[in-house]
C-alpha cells in the first residue's frame, strides 16, 4: 500500500485539528524565543560583541575562543539564528560561509527567560522539558566546545546514567518531541496491512511506545507479525525490552544492537527480510544518508516502506531550538554537509528527503502532513513523517 490522497488528507486534518493543539503551537513559539534568549546570553558571556567589531567567519571566531575544530558549525548556526531572529548580528554572504559582525547592543535576557518558563509551565508542566534541555546545553556550552568535547556525545548515546532522566524527558516527556512518535504510529497504521517492522535507533522507546499504544487502542496488534527493536546503545535496548515485553506479551519481539552507519548485512539484517523500517528522529543522524537509505531499500521486501518521523528544516538553513544543545555533540554537527540533498548537518528539508530517497532507489517519497497547507495556521511547524516506498 502506498500513501494515498485520502491518507494524506486525513493525516493532515488530524495534525491540524487534533495533534497541533493551541498549547503545542504556543509552546513552539515560546521555545523558539527561549532559544534566541539563551543564545543571546551565550553571546554576552563570550563577549562576542567585542570580538565581532570587525567581520569574521565562524571558523575565525571559534579559533579565537580555542574551541575544537568542528565547533565552528555550532558558532555559525548560533550566529545566523541570532542574525535572522534578533538582529544582534549582521550576516553577510552565503548561509554556510558567511561573515558575522556585531550589529546592536543586547539586553540581559534573564527576566524574559524566567517569564517564558512560567508561561510554558502554565501550558502544562511537561512543556518545561524543552527548556530544561536547552538550559542544559546553555550550562555546558563552553565545556562541550572546549574543555570536554565528547561530553554531549556521551549523554546522547546513553553512556552517562547521571543524565538519563534529562534525556528521557527531552525525548519522551516533552510534548513537542513526543508528538513525533504519535505521528509515526498513525502513518504506519495507514500503510501496513501486516508484516515485520524493523525500528532503527529506537532509543528510549518513543516510537514503539506510541505505535503499540495506538494499535492496541484500535484492536490492531495483529498487524505486527514481528517487531525488531534496535539501537546503538544496549542500555536503551535492554530498558525497552523490559518495558515492552511486559506491556505487550503477545507480540513477537526481536532485540539487537544496530549501527545505522554500518552495512545492514553485517548486522543480521538480511535482504528482503522486513516489510517496514521505522525510525523516530534517528534517520537524520546517518553519516551518509543515501548509503543508509540504500541499505533500507535492500532490507525491505517489494512494496515495503521506510517511515521516518522527523524534525524537518522548513527553512533550509534554520537552526532548531534543541540544536542549542544538540550542536554541542561532535557526532550531531559532523554529519556531512554540502551535498545537494544535505546542505546542513543532520536534519533535512522536505526537498532534501525527496532527493535522497530517490537516489537510494525508492519508487516514491511522500512527506506528511501538507506542510504548506498548515503554514498559515502553524508557521513554526517542524514535524513531519517521511515515507519512502520500494
Amino acid at each position: 500500500m502506498s500513501v494515498t490522497d485520502r491518507l494524506r488528507a486525513e493525516f493532515t486534518a488530524w495534525c491540524r485539528d487534533t495533534l497541533f493543539t493551541p498549547e503545542v503551537r504556543e509552546a513552539t513559539r515560546l521555545v523558539n524565543r527561549y532559544c534566541d534568549l539563551q543564545l543571546t546570553d551565550v553571546y554576552r558571556e563570550l563577549g562576542m560583541a567585542e570580538h565581532l567589531q570587525t567581520p569574521k567567519t565562524a571558523q575565525q571566531l571559534a579559533a579565537e575562543y580555542g574551541f575544537v575544530d568542528t565547533a565552528s558549525i555550532t558558532v555559525r548556526d548560533a550566529l545566523r539564528r541570532l542574525g535572522e531572529r534578533t538582529g544582534l548580528v549582521h550576516v553577510e554572504g552565503p548561509p554556510l560561509s558567511a561573515t558575522y559582525a556585531h550589529a546592536k547592543a543586547s539586553t540581559d535576557p534573564t527576566a524574559e527567560l524566567a517569564q517564558i518558563r512560567v508561561a510554558l509551565g502554565a501550558l502544562g508542566e511537561d512543556y518545561t522539558a524543552a527548556t530544561d534541555f536547552i538550559d542544559f546545553g546553555r550550562a555546558n556550552f563552553i565545556r562541550s566546545l572546549k574543555d570536554e568535547p565528547d561530553f554531549m556525545d556521551k549523554l546522547l548515546s546513553g553512556r552517562m546514567s547521571d543524565f538519563a532522566e534529562l534525556w528521557h524527558r527531552a525525548t519522551n516527556v516533552d510534548p513537542l518531541q513526543d508528538l513525533h512518535g504519535a505521528m509515526g504510529a498513525r502513518v504506519i497504521d495507514g500503510l501496513l496491512e501486516r508484516g515485520t517492522i524493523l525500528e532503527i535507533g529506537g532509543g528510549t522507546g518513543n516510537g514503539a511506545r506510541h505505535l503499540f499504544r495506538h494499535l492496541a487502542a484500535e484492536g490492531k496488534l495483529d498487524k505486527v507479525e514481528k517487531f525488531i527493536f534496535t539501537d546503538i546503545s544496549m542500555r536503551f535496548v535492554l530498558a525497552s525490552k523490559h518495558e515492552f515485553t511486559k506491556a505487550y506479551p503477545t507480540v513477537s519481539w526481536g532485540w539487537q544492537f544496530f549501527d545505522l552507519n554500518k552495512p545492514f548485512g553485517e548486522q543480521k539484517v538480511e535482504p528482503a527480510s522486513v516489510d517496514l523500517i521505522y525510525a523516530v528522529n534517528a534517520a537524520h543522524v546517518a553519516m551518509n544518508i543515501v548509503d543508509f537509505l540504500k541499505g533500507c531499500h535492500e532490507a525491505l521486501r517489494p512494496g515495503g516502506h521506510v517511515v521516518f518521523a522527523e524534525r524537518v528544516r522548513v527553512n533550509q538553513y534554520e537552526m532548531a531550538p534543541r540544536e542549542l544543545t544538540l550542536n554541542l555533540s561532535i557526532y550531531h554537527r559532523s554529519a556531512p554537509e554540502h551535498a545537494s540533498y544535505r546542505p546542513m548537518h543532520c536534519y533535512l528539508a522536505p526537498k532534501n528527503w525527496h532527493e535522497a530517497i530517490g537516489l537510494a532507489g525508492f519508487s516514491r517519497c511522500d512527506v506528511l502532513p501538507d506542510l504548506e497547507g498548515l503554514a498559515p495556521e502553524f508557521p513554526d511547524q517542524y514535524a513531519a513523517v517521511v515515507v519512502g516506498t520500494k
